[in-house]
C-alpha cells in the first residue's frame, strides 16, 4: 500500500475475525518498524508478543480492570449530555458518541479473542525526558516509543490487517509486568491488538480536523495554508 494511503485508512479496528495470524506476519511488521527514529538511536523498545490463550485473557482482565469503569463515566456523561435545545444535530452527535464507546467496549469485552497482543515497552535508561521539571504533564519521554509503534500500526495496514492502540493498561504495570515476567527499568507504554478485520464493522472514512485547523505559520495566529 502507498504511505499516505495507508496514513488515511488506518482506523482504530474494533472487530476483527477468529482466524490466526501468521507469525511469519507480524515478525515482517516488527522487521520494518524497528527503523523508526529513536533519541540518539538508543532504540530502547522492547515488544512482548502474546498469542496464547491464557496470556491474552489475563491481559484483557486488565485491560477491562480499567475500561469498565471508564466505560460506565464516559457513557453516563453522553447519556447526560441534552444538547442545546438547537435540534437534531445535536441529538445526532450524542448517538454518534454512544456508538463509538459501543464499539470500543465490545471490543474491551473481546479483547482475549483478537488474535494477536502487542505489548510495547521502553526501556527509561534510554529516555532524555527534557520537559520533566515543567509545570505540565510530561510528554517527551514517549517520542522514543510511539515512533516504532505508529510504524507497527501503518505496516498492520499494509499487510491487510486491523489494528487497535490503547494506553489504559499502562496503569495495571506492575502486574503486566509480574505477568509478562518484565525486568526492572522499563515502561509500558501501549497496548495493541492485530488481527484480521471484520469488514462490514469497519470504518469505511476517517474524519480528521483540516490542516488549517490544526497548523498555524509563523506563530499561533495564522493558519498555515498552501501558496
Amino acid at each position: 500500500m502507498e504511505l499516505y494511503d495507508a496514513m488515511r485508512h488506518t482506523p482504530s479496528c474494533r472487530y476483527f475475525t477468529d482466524e490466526p495470524v501468521p507469525d511469519a506476519v507480524i515478525h515482517r511488521m516488527l522487521d520494518h518498524a524497528r527503523f523508526a527514529s529513536s533519541g540518539g538511536n538508543r532504540q530502547g523498545w522492547r515488544m512482548v508478543v502474546v498469542t496464547d490463550p491464557d496470556l491474552k485473557k489475563a491481559v484483557a482482565d486488565l485491560h477491562r480492570k480499567q475500561w469498565d469503569p471508564y466505560f460506565v463515566h464516559a457513557l453516563e456523561g453522553v447519556v447526560g449530555f441534552q444538547g442545546d435545545g438547537s435540534g437534531s444535530k445535536m441529538e445526532h452527535g450524542t448517538d454518534r458518541a454512544r456508538q463509538r464507546l459501543q464499539r470500543t467496549d465490545d471490543f474491551a469485552q473481546r479483547l482475549h479473542e483478537v488474535p494477536v497482543l502487542v505489548l510495547p515497552y521502553v526501556e527509561l535508561a534510554t529516555l532524555a525526558v527534557t520537559d520533566q521539571h515543567l509545570d505540565r504533564t510530561s510528554i517527551v519521554g514517549g517520542g522514543s516509543l510511539y515512533t516504532f509503534v505508529q510504524n507497527l500500526l501503518l505496516a498492520a495496514t499494509n499487510e491487510g490487517l486491523g489494528s487497535s492502540l490503547t494506553t489504559l493498561i499502562a496503569a495495571e504495570q506492575p502486574l503486566m509486568d509480574e505477568l509478562l515476567g518484565v525486568p526492572p527499568g522499563f515502561a509500558l507504554g501501549a497496548l495493541l491488538a492485530f488481527g484480521w478485520p471484520v469488514p462490514e464493522r469497519q470504518y469505511t472514512k476517517l474524519g480528521r480536523k483540516p490542516v488549517e485547523e490544526i497548523a498555524f505559520r509563523n506563530g499561533w495566529d495564522r493558519p498555515f495554508v498552501a501558496d
